[in-house]
């Protein structure tokens, strides 16, 4: 008798065992299966990182086995995507898909912004491309030392530089150009890159820094604007013909580019930080996402780590806050 009323306790704290457990299993499940994954874009549909986050969305959605959703939320230089997935619950289900450009340097410029760098993990680099200094087709520079020295001839105008306005990073690496070069810039700030590209055709602006793109790529072939240098050590192999900044006698080592990625905020579980991390990696390596690299004009993306991920990304941080320092830069 007793041993058969120890075999129905055991029996019913099973039972009670089971039924405890039971909804903390679901919900779990839930939260690793049904919940969709939102890669949330700081700026609008159809522009460069938006078009790079339905490239991931995909084949994401495949290799996590869940829905991957794409929400636009742009303004503000990237800072309210960013500050609504810091809000967002900390489950690692919401992602931001912006430049580390903007996510570095908002907080720098906009006194509003109360986040830092910091509080993101950087998962995958996935759009990244040079800063190109081009000109309007009334210049004939040959070169950007025949550029850098008109500006400084003495009676001469600034040359005015377009931007994306103050603390974007056009206007920081254009800011840097001046303070190393002694060129005498006045910059002149529109509401994006389409703009100064307009600006640039309509003969508004003498100069600007823009990421390199496929519509660019084409003005430049067609000599509609021209291509001065490119901002890196090495020459960009879709300009193969133009020098870098750094050939020039002025500048050594000036290299900026423009990287569109994916974000995951620092309070999310590491576990889901790591899955995604390797699954963007496989996903930015294949041969489909390299086309799509190619036919963007873009820079080679070699998948990385999470560490090595957080190595490059403390040494971009370091670099604009370095460079932010030193052409004073403040928060407005």
């Amino acid at each position: 008798m007793k041993n058969s009323n120890q075999g129905t306790g055991r029996l019913l704290g099973w039972i009670i065992a089971a039924a405890v457990l039971q909804p903390f299993g679901s919900a779990q499940a839930q939260s690793l299966s049904s919940k969709p994954v939102v890669l949330r874009v700081a700026y609008p549909a159809g522009g460069p990182a938006d078009v790079a986050a339905r490239k991931v969305q995909v084949p994401l959605q495949s290799a996590l086995g869940q829905t991957v959703i794409v929400e636009n939320l742009p303004g503000a230089g990237g800072s309210i995507a960013a500050a609504s997935v810091l809000n967002a619950p900390p489950d690692g289900q919401t992602l931001l898909v912006t430049t580390g450009n903007d996510m570095i340097l908002s907080p720098l410029a906009m006194s509003q912004v109360k986040y830092k760098p910091e509080n993101y993990r950087l998962l995958a680099t996935i759009l990244p491309t040079d800063f190109t200094l081009v000109t309007s087709a009334e210049h004939a520079f040959a070169n950007v030392d025949e550029l850098i020295e008109h500006s400084k001839k003495p009676g001469s105008k600034e040359m005015t530089v377009g931007s994306w306005g103050y603390g974007s990073a056009p206007y920081l690496v254009a800011a840097d150009f001046g303070a190393a070069t002694g060129a005498r810039l006045m910059d002149v700030p529109y509401k994006g890159a389409a703009p100064v590209v307009q600006a640039l055709l309509s003969r508004e602006i003498d100069m600007a820094f823009v990421p390199l793109a496929p519509n660019v790529l084409e003005l430049v072939r067609t000599g509609k604007i021209k291509a001065i240098g490119v901002a890196n050590t090495k020459r960009n192999p879709f300009l193969a013909q133009v020098p870098t900044l750094s050939e020039g006698k002025y500048l050594k080592n000036f290299v900026y580019s423009a990287w569109a990625a994916v974000f995951i905020p620092a309070s999310a579980p590491p576990a889901a930080a790591a899955r995604l991390s390797k699954d963007l990696a496989e996903i930015v390596k294949g041969d489909e996402f390299q086309r799509f690299l190619r036919d963007s004009a873009a820079l080679p993306v070699e998948p990385m780590t999470l560490d090595q991920s957080a190595a490059f990304y403390q040494q971009e941080v370091e670099k604009f806050r370095r460079i932010a320092k030193l052409v004073k830069l403040e928060p407005q």
